[in-house]
């Protein structure tokens, strides 16, 4: 395929619907914005770290299309295996971090498919998505142009060329407005993000001024330029810095130190901070509960609020993650499909567990070596009947008339007595 024939998916600080080709993009506030900046905001970083967590923390299985989850997954299928150990290095939470840490950060996380001499996957090694370069053939073939980073990179990427076709490229796309590409958060919120990085370098440097407005020094005398840079230069060595606070200052040539005061601009500060954390926290789609933010655990229902989270944020990203399985390895071809666990992100309180448990047992909705497989104690013997409840008949009883204790049934071939 000659160069000619290759498109480049180009980028402008303007159009967000592309990566950009050196990683970083310019704010209104004149700071650069990259992946490594954008996570020096801690709000954004917990935010990106708390959603990549849950998501990594709900382990993936093989199943049959329309299986139950209490099945046993299918162990012995490729993909399977890589669900238990994804590449030499990293285990299935390490991979998945990082690959949806990349999804949250530039909308793109991408993992190069190793694969053995029969075509079946081996391994996912994932790569940033800063190095990664999308190309696209007059003929509609889509093909991913991966810059080498690290000799380990190097040596699992060394079979491959440089341009890899999209046949061995696992990719995750966020919204996109090309179908190739997802847009870049970091892009399109580099505003946001540097609107926030500028108050946290706004209130280091208060702090640097020892936590105290500026002010001016003041004479009846003319000074020279030379006085006046050094007279302001042992003024701020004196005074600047946390170390400096309550040294004494002794002024000559009747230099007097007038402070200025705090306007209301600077007493909005906080103000700001708290919005600018709720910006974050949309940015990245996490509720400020989960945060940490002063007040919000006492507004609402935890139990309730987890709830709505997982299913407007987290589901969403484990049906994206399923779907990309079934489609780049063509599971739906063997009736098969991918199942991320959620369950563990909604576990309530022991109190609640244990009345939960005893409402589905009692109910004959789960047995009890069921709940306790759930809290990860050892089956009893017996434990897996399904019970009735005292007072309903058993399954299937309004169609041959048995009780639940099975009397009243007549022998086969006979009337019933009329009791007469």
């Amino acid at each position: 395929m000659s160069r000619s024939a290759v498109q480049r998916s180009g980028y402008s600080s303007d159009d967000a619907g592309f990566l950009p080709i050196l990683g970083s993009v310019p704010s209104a506030t004149g700071l650069s914005i990259n992946q490594l900046s954008a996570m020096g905001v801690l709000t954004f970083k917990a935010g990106v770290s708390i959603r990549s967590k849950d998501v990594a923390r709900c382990l993936p299985r093989l199943l049959p299309v329309g299986g139950a989850r209490s099945e046993k997954p299918i162990t012995n299928h490729p993909v399977a295996k890589l669900f238990k150990r994804p590449n030499v290095i990293q285990t299935w939470f390490e991979f998945a971090l990082q690959m949806h840490t990349s999804f949250l950060l530039r909308g793109n996380a991408y993992a190069v498919i190793l694969r053995n001499m029969r075509g079946d996957p081996i391994a996912l090694i994932p790569v940033n998505p800063d190095a990664v370069l999308l190309l696209e053939a007059p003929d509609g073939s889509i093909f991913y142009n991966v810059a080498r980073y690290g000799l380990f990179q190097m040596a699992m990427l060394q079979g491959l060329p440089l341009t890899i076709p999209s046949d061995d490229i696992f990719h995750l796309r966020d919204v996109t407005f090309n179908m190739l590409t997802g847009l870049s958060t970091i892009g399109i919120a580099r505003d946001s993000i540097g609107v926030a990085m500028g108050l946290t370098q706004q209130q280091a440097r208060f702090m640097a001024n020892g936590a105290r407005p500026s002010g001016v020094l003041q004479t009846p005398k003319t000074l020279s330029v030379d006085a006046a840079n050094r007279l302001r230069d042992q003024w701020n060595t004196l005074r600047s810095g946390l170390q400096n606070i309550g040294k004494t200052a002794i002024l000559e040539e009747g230099l007097e130190w007038k402070p200025m005061q705090l306007n209301s601009v600077d007493l909005q500060f906080i103000d700001q901070l708290k919005f600018s954390v709720e910006e974050m926290a949309r940015a990245v789609g996490v509720p400020l509960h989960k945060l940490g933010v002063a007040g919000e655990s006492s507004r609402i229902k935890l139990d309730d609020a987890d709830q709505s989270y997982v299913n407007t944020t987290i589901m969403p990203d484990l049906d994206m993650w399923e779907q990309k399985f079934v489609q780049k390895f063509d599971l739906d071809d063997e009736d098969l499909t991918a199942d991320f666990d959620e369950r563990r992100l909604l576990r309530a309180a022991e109190s609640t567990r244990v009345n939960t448990y005893r409402t589905q047992v009692i109910s004959g909705l789960k047995t009890q070596n069921e709940c306790r497989a759930l809290e990860g104690d050892p089956p009893l013997p017996g434990g897996d009947v399904l019970l009735t409840p005292a007072n309903s008949a058993a399954n299937g009883s309004d169609v041959t008339g048995t009780p639940a204790d099975g009397a009243g049934r007549p022998d086969e071939g006979t009337s019933p007595d009329p009791g007469f």
